[in-house]
């Protein structure tokens, strides 16, 4: 037995470093041996040394930090072993302590007594903690966004789901075996191929997945998802596993759907409507010009305003006629345009202007001195911006204009601004000045269709505008056009 207690004290005592309390008792309870923590322990809540051979039932029973032991010790000596946490306040603070109760017994079976080892896990369990709420607060955003996450292994051919997208692709978790097989059942017939390819050319190319298709569910239910993915490669630059995320987007592409058929029926109205109103215009036109003027002042003065209004009209269906086609402006016909021999041509067209208020026009465009788009467009944007400089120039202050371009991370700017009247722009004023028929200013003569024309062909050319301005010291137009690839 003394051999026993020798050897249990010295594996005790291998314990030391690990800051763990580690003791052990009899079958009657009696301290056997124990670590230089325990004596601490011990010390630090009763106020003295403990002793080999003393009696642990009463330290169990009115100890704060001893208190779960005795259930504990019990099951050991009846030869289970058991583990019990304890959560305790300490200086302020809640520790939890984790408790193992082992038997130990001699070569002949028998149980001589019990081993306890103890270990702060406080760290262990917020860690858990904050796993669990990490993992609800994920589960809450993937259901609020409607996006799942997946992930595939390639050797395995086997490919795991969040609960969430189980529900995106209205399956139900444990009764569905996710595999790239089983997938390319649920996708559209009609999108699989093009998902295929998509797949096959993120993992050769190592690019991104990235794909908006249809699925078929629940017995002929068409959803629109969006899959976004990422592949992963060995040593060797093999791929072995592949992972990203599903988005249900249904609502946004048919919301987009119905105002891109909303868009072509209002383009198709007003086309319709340009197109029965030219000939009643034109004959309203002509009758004006061949009407015998001078006969009747009265009739004079009644078919002058009618051929205004009629003339108005027409300009009005010509401009929008003009909208629309800049509104439908194919990306194919970009190219890179020099905006060096744009001002070329602005330069021909103000001449004449630029003559008679002693116009000067400075350019830098060192930064960029090409953008992707239609030449025309820029001649006429640029067009029209120095010549609202010009109307709205201060009196006896000379137009001065600047313009230059600087490079962006995925855009280029072009700013053109001027040393004119300025207003006082409110952000209501800054949207109509865009408006069909906004103006500047309403001193001036003119429709204002210009800077609605400008603001067209930008946004053609997939650009931004915006405007600021000071009264009594200048304008400032800022044009983005994004980088294209």
């Amino acid at each position: 037995m003394k051999k026993e207690q020798i050897r249990i004290q010295n594996k005790v005592e291998i314990v030391e470093d690990r800051g763990d309390v580690v003791w052990t008792m009899d079958n009657d309870f009696r301290l056997s041996a124990y670590n230089r923590s325990f004596v601490d322990r011990f010390q630090s809540e009763f106020g003295h040394a403990p002793s080999k051979g003393m009696d642990l039932r009463p330290v169990y029973e009115h100890g704060v930090f001893f208190e779960s032991c005795e259930k504990g010790c019990t099951k050991a000596l009846n030869r289970y072993a058991t583990t019990a946490k304890h959560t305790m306040i300490e200086e302020g603070a809640t520790h939890v302590h984790e408790f193992s109760f082992q038997p130990y017994v001699d070569t002949s079976g028998n149980v001589l007594g019990c081993c306890i080892w103890q270990k702060d896990v406080t760290q262990e369990v917020e860690n858990v903690k904050r796993l669990k709420e990490s993992e609800t607060k994920y589960r809450e955003a993937q259901e609020i966004t409607n996006v799942g996450h997946w992930n595939w292994d390639m050797l395995k051919n086997e490919i795991s789901w969040s609960d969430q997208l189980f529900g995106i692709f209205g399956q139900v978790p444990g009764k569905f075996e996710a595999t790239y097989e089983a997938l390319m059942e649920i996708i559209h017939p009609e999108d699989r191929q093009i998902f295929n390819e998509d797949v096959e050319q993120s993992i050769e190319n190592e690019v991104m997945h990235d794909i908006v298709h249809r699925i078929v569910i629940n017995g002929g239910e068409v959803r629109y998802v969006h899959q976004k993915g990422k592949a992963y490669y060995d040593e060797d630059r093999k791929p072995y596993r592949m992972s990203g995320t599903t988005q249900d987007v249904t609502k946004d592409v048919l919301i987009n759907q119905q105002i891109v058929q909303q868009n072509n029926e209002l383009q198709n109205f007003v086309r319709i409507i340009s197109h029965n109103l030219r000939g009643p215009i034109s004959n309203l036109l002509m009758l004006s010009k061949i009407y015998e003027w001078g006969k009747d002042e009265m009739n004079d003065d009644i078919v002058k305003k009618m051929e205004s209004t009629t003339e108005a009209l027409d300009q009005t269906i010509k401009d929008l006629n003009l909208s629309l086609s800049m509104k439908n402006t194919d990306k194919e016909r970009f190219r890179e345009v020099r905006l060096a021999e744009v001002m070329k041509d602005v330069d021909v067209l103000l001449s004449e202007e630029m003559a008679q208020t002693h116009a000067v026009i400075r350019t830098d465009f060192s930064q960029e001195d090409s953008i992707l788009g239609i030449k025309s467009y820029f001649v006429n944007i640029l067009y029209n911006l120095i010549m609202n400089a010009i109307k709205y120039q201060q009196e006896d202050l000379s137009p001065l204009i600047t313009i230059f371009t600087q490079k962006m991370e995925n855009a280029t700017m072009l700013s053109v601004t001027d040393n004119g009247i300025g207003i006082e722009l409110t952000p209501e004023r800054e949207r109509k000045i865009f408006d069909m028929y906004g103006r500047l200013s309403g001193t001036t003569e003119g429709k204002g269709l210009g800077l609605y024309l400008v603001k067209t062909q930008v946004e053609a050319m997939e650009g931004k505008i915006s405007v600021q301005s000071t009264k009594g010291e200048g304008t400032t137009f800022t044009l983005h056009f994004p980088k294209q690839n």
